[in-house]
């Protein structure tokens, strides 16, 4: 092989690896950017803060395994105790829709409504930007 067949060679390599590279981080921007995501805002009564944690954490644990879903994450707003969030990432409509029918959610559901303060509200979003 010349110096030239090479160099062409190699050049060509190169910017094969490069297309390939971009396509991936294309492929992979695209991927994080799919899903189902909801919000959800779940307030305590003043003094049910500990009690409505106790029903979450592990609900939530349990949430997070299910099929579908690819975050599931329970927050407690500082300062605010019983006043907590959920930031959740599902596959899609059809994968929340059967978490909302799990023996889990019917369980918890009676439970949940003599510690809130007020009915829990649910944001559903679609992901514009990011990953």
């Amino acid at each position: 092989m010349s110096d030239m067949d090479r160099r062409a060679f190699v050049g060509a390599a190169a910017l094969g690896g490069m297309a390939s590279a971009v396509l991936a981080a294309s492929s992979a921007i695209a991927a994080g950017q799919s899903g189902y995501f909801v919000i959800a805002e779940i307030v305590s009564k003043k003094d049910k803060a500990d009690e409505l944690r106790n029903l979450l954490v592990p609900f939530a644990e349990t949430s997070a395994k299910e099929p579908g879903c690819q975050v599931y994450t329970l927050m407690e707003v500082i300062g605010e105790p019983g006043r907590f969030l959920t930031f959740e990432r599902w596959t899609n409509k059809a994968a929340l829709d059967a978490h909302m029918v799990t023996p889990e959610i019917k369980a918890i559901v009676p439970k949940l409504e003599p510690v809130l303060a007020k009915p829990f509200t649910q944001l559903f979003l679609d992901a514009r930007t990011g990953g």
